[in-house]
């Protein structure tokens, strides 16, 4: 991931920056759960099921069928920064 996506990634609510657990490279976590992270040319986002199985974009890509990973092209920028988000939502810890 370049600079200025980490740092766009950097402003979604209650995400931090940490290097992955698998890559060692910047990644975002949010409540200590990776979220988004690089294997070039695929930054990966972690959703749900329920958000994938409603997805209907041939931009993104299971990483497998009982992966909550989706594959995104580097290049994407804005539908990584969307996805990012319901990420970032979806994996909160809720609220006490």
């Amino acid at each position: 991931m370049n600079a200025a996506l980490i740092e766009e990634l950097r402003s979604l609510p209650g995400v931090e920056v940490a290097p992955s657990q698998w890559t060692q490279k910047p990644a975002i976590w949010v409540d200590g759960r990776e979220i988004v992270h690089e294997h070039e040319p695929w930054i990966e986002i972690r959703l749900t099921s329920k958000l994938i199985n409603s997805l209907d974009d041939d931009r993104v890509l299971r990483r497998a069928r009982t992966s909550d990973w989706v594959m995104v092209d580097e290049s994407e920028r804005d539908l990584i920064l969307d996805l990012a988000s319901q990420a970032a939502t979806a994996n909160a810890a809720p609220a006490r």
